[in-house]
Parts: structure tokens; C-alpha cells; sequence
């Protein structure tokens, strides 16, 4: 059993039944079956296991999005549609996850925390500026702030209605109805009708950190391995047969429990392709890393 990963997940069930503040440590030791000394070991402080929280499921969600983005098979649109539906798909899978991040779940006046949500927000916007570029070009680049902005508040508004709705919204649909959305406000931009507020002046606060990536430490070798996979997939004469299997491997990660007797045999059809193995080898050590016995 992975312990780290057991005490993520029972934190975030007890803090989104009773809140940050009425959730002890020694409750969520005991939740798990590991000593308070153990849990310690593991997050040397409250404060350290709330923004690893926020750091593994933010980054589950979005990782999603990062690996559809690597399928250059995909067009610029259609990609962009589906990387918001695998998002609001990990919305409802992480539920509990997602009604403590709205709800503002955390430690008061954490500098660590603030400084968490400014690089969250700051790969949001790298990821929306890369979309923006892949389907406009370069002229999009005076009016992103605005269709930025504007997007990350549509977002955040369908992501509070998933979450609060007993009605199932679908995450496809949802997908290409924000993009057809995003579509007629930048073309509205281009033709000249409308002028744009931001600029990077103005916006200069929520600029930092958009120069990389933007992975979270703990798994920037993880998302080095997804790319550099699917890469080499697309060198491949044959790379469709290989695309499906890794995307099957993409669909199977995002669950809250993969199978791993199903991924660690997909790997092995990767593996077969001798120009791949050492690549898939490195991806399945970050996906299914040794447990803890």
C-alpha cells in the first residue's frame, strides 16, 4: 500500500466533511491505521500536507490535459475541447477534492499556500496562451489576457457547477461548448469589433511563472517522461497503433484506482517496440512506482 497516497485521500475525505480547521492530524492517522509519529514522517506539518493536497490533485486534473495536449494527431481545436473534458472528467472523479479547494479548505495567511495558487494559476494561463497560439497564431497574442481571464472565470464557474449540481453535466459536450465559446470572443478580437482592457502591464501580478511548464517538483519527471514518450511515438512509421496504447494508458492513470495489472500490460506492448522500451520503462516507473509493503 502506498502510504502517502492513503493519507492524501483520507485528509481529503475528513476535510471535506468537517473542514480544515476541525480535522486533526491524529483523526487522519487514525483514518489511515498509521501512528501520528508515522503521519509526521510523511508531512513534517499540517500546513505541509494541505499544499501537498492541492499539489497531487491539482496536478492529477491537469495532468490530464497535459497528456492530451501531447497527441499532435489531434487538431488544434479538437485538442484544446478534449483537454477541458478529460479536465472536468478528473473534476468529478476527485469530488471530495474539488468541494474542499471551493470551499477555500486551508491554513490562514499561508505564505506557502499563496504562493501555491500563484503558480497554479500561472500554468493555467501557460496552458490557455499555448491553446490560444496553436489555433490563432501570433496575432491572438494582444488579446490573450482578456480571453484569458475571461476563460479561467468560465472555467471556475462550470468547475462550481459540477461540483455543487446533483445533475451530471457532461464533460464532453461541456469541453466543446467552452471552446466554441472561446472561439467567437477571440474571432470578435481579430475582426476588430472589440479592443482589449488587460495588458501585460496590467496583469504583470499574474504573469510570474509562465516561463516553464509549470509541473509541481514532485512531478516534473513524470511529465518529462509523458513527452518524451510520445515523442517518440510520433518518429514511428506505425504510430497509431502505439498512440492508442498509450492513450489507453493516459484514460487508465487518470482513475482514482487504475488497474495495474491493465497498465503494467500495455507497457509491455510499448515495450515490445524496441525504439520505445527504455522510454515506456521510465514512464511506468513514475505511474506505478514500488509500493511500501
Amino acid at each position: 500500500m502506498d502510504k502517502r497516497k492513503a493519507i492524501l485521500e483520507a485528509a481529503v475525505e475528513l476535510i471535506a466533511e468537517y473542514g480544515y480547521t476541525r480535522t486533526s492530524m491524529q483523526q487522519i492517522a487514525d483514518n489511515v491505521g498509521v501512528s501520528k509519529g508515522s503521519l509526521y514522517s510523511f508531512f513534517p506539518s499540517k500546513e505541509d500536507l494541505i499544499i501537498s493536497i492541492y499539489e497531487h490533485y491539482q496536478q492529477l486534473v491537469f495532468e490530464r490535459a497535459f497528456v492530451v495536449g501531447l497527441d499532435n494527431n489531434l487538431p488544434p481545436y479538437k485538442r484544446f475541447a478534449k483537454q477541458f473534458q478529460v479536465q472536468f472528467e478528473g473534476i468529478l472523479e476527485y469530488k471530495s477534492y474539488m468541494k474542499m479547494h471551493i470551499r477555500g479548505e486551508s491554513a490562514q495567511n499561508s505564505e506557502k499556500l499563496q504562493g501555491l495558487h500563484h503558480r497554479m494559476r500561472g500554468r493555467l494561463f501557460n496552458w490557455l496562451e499555448q491553446n490560444l497560439i496553436d489555433l490563432y497564431g501570433e496575432s491572438i497574442l494582444p488579446y490573450k489576457w482578456d480571453l484569458m481571464w475571461m476563460t479561467q472565470s468560465i472555467y471556475t464557474s462550470y468547475m462550481g457547477l459540477i461540483i455543487s449540481s446533483e445533475n451530471v453535466l457532461p464533460p464532453e459536450g461541456l469541453g466543446q461548448h467552452i471552446v466554441r465559446q472561446i472561439d467567437i470572443l477571440a474571432k470578435d478580437f481579430l475582426q476588430g469589433s472589440s479592443v482589449p482592457f488587460l495588458d501585460d502591464e496590467i496583469m504583470r501580478p499574474f504573469s510570474v511563472g509562465m516561463d516553464r511548464d509549470g509541473a509541481f517538483t514532485s512531478f516534473q519527471d513524470r511529465e518529462r517522461a509523458w513527452k518524451a514518450l510520445y515523442k517518440r511515438i510520433h518518429e514511428l512509421r506505425n504510430a497509431t497503433y502505439y498512440l492508442e496504447v498509450t492513450d489507453r494508458i493516459s484514460e487508465e492513470s487518470r482513475k482514482s484506482k487504475p488497474d495495474e495489472l491493465v497498465m503494467r500490460g500495455l507497457f509491455r506492448l510499448l515495450k515490445e517496440e524496441e525504439t520505445l522500451a527504455a522510454k515506456a520503462y521510465v514512464l511506468e516507473e513514475q505511474l506505478l512506482p514500488a509500493t511500501e509493503d
